[in-house]
């Protein structure tokens, strides 16, 4: 027996902090050791000195959203609105859709999660407001799209914790999927009257990181309703207003409930020995092309991310 393993399944359900990063903004010893300092005393709520650590590591360089963002959160823990607010500009001048995905975002970014319905949110939103209207963002959309985001992720952000401590057969877990279910449909309802409206609400009308909902919905949703809006999410993402990996993700999901082969080898099964492999891909030898015209990864590396080693089946 095997269970599907799907690609948009996060791997490690953040609950607290997020870990350490692996990139940074410039290869400087001094810079990476002053990031990580902030970071650590940031994962420890010491608000000063990680404030410190960041002013240090921004006048070595301040090229990271991710970063300067983080600074904000820490200025407006230690109680400094007007540098946090300073600083969440130039998360926004230095990269908008990282610093909206960072803000947003309750599995990427969860050390937020604590001040997401705080007055730190109202900075935040005057802000995006400004950049907003210099973009031509549709304000109302936008705020519908992003309630639609939030409850899609809220009860999806406690599925590793309630698995962990309640175990996968628990009235816990049933609970929370049943609820997941039930704001599921009632999203996809929403979206479906803005697709109506609106065509599909993609980056052009709300935002790069928004964009990406209404596809997020759908696959969410089962397959035939995927089917029906497979020709519009397509459009979308040929006119840049979602991401093309999106519809590798969907594509290959189709396909696989369909008993066909994927074409870009996002889907993962397990065995019921917890052995994972890909599901069967069409043209395996140019899987690789397919996945980077969509801007995917060596497959090879994707299939670390879920603990496996890939090995071609010469098909």
């Amino acid at each position: 027996m095997k269970t599907s393993l799907f690609a948009w399944i996060i791997l490690c359900w953040f609950t607290t902090i997020a870990p350490c990063q692996t990139t940074y903004a410039t290869p400087d010893t001094a810079y990476i050791q002053a990031v990580e300092k902030a970071l650590n005393y940031l994962q420890k709520g010491q608000c000063q000195p990680c404030l410190n650590a960041y002013k240090k590591a921004f006048l070595i360089a301040q090229r990271s959203a991710l970063s300067t963002m983080r600074a904000a959160l820490c200025a407006y823990q230690c109680g400094q609105s007007e540098l946090a607010k300073t600083y969440i500009q130039q998360a926004v001048t230095i990269d908008y859709s990282i610093a909206e995905e960072t803000w947003i975002d309750y599995q990427s970014a969860p050390e937020f999660n604590l001040v997401r319905w705080s007055s730190m949110k109202e900075l935040v939103q005057e802000v995006f407001a400004k950049k907003d209207t210099q973009l031509g963002i549709n304000p109302s959309l936008k705020s519908q799209i992003q309630a639609i985001y939030t409850t899609d992720q809220q009860p999806r952000s406690r599925v590793d914790s309630v698995m962990r401590v309640y175990g996968q057969n628990s009235p816990q877990w049933r609970q929370l999927w049943q609820g997941i279910h039930q704001v599921d449909s009632i999203n996809l309802g929403k979206v479906e009257q803005l697709i109506q409206h609106y065509g599909y609400p993609g980056k052009s009308l709300v935002g790069a990181k928004l964009g990406n909902t209404a596809w997020l919905i759908i696959q969410h949703s089962p397959v035939a309703i995927q089917e029906k809006y497979l020709p519009i999410l397509q459009k979308a993402a040929d006119q840049g207003e979602m991401q093309k990996t999106n519809m590798a993700l969907l594509t290959d999901r189709i396909r696989v409930y369909k008993g066909q082969k994927q074409l870009y080898g996002t889907q993962v099964k397990m065995e019921s020995t917890g052995q994972k492999s890909f599901d069967a891909i069409e043209d395996e030898k140019n899987v690789n092309k397919r996945r980077a015209e969509v801007g995917l990864g060596p497959i090879e590396e994707y299939a670390k991310q879920f603990g496996f080693e890939y090995k071609p089946t010469g098909n």
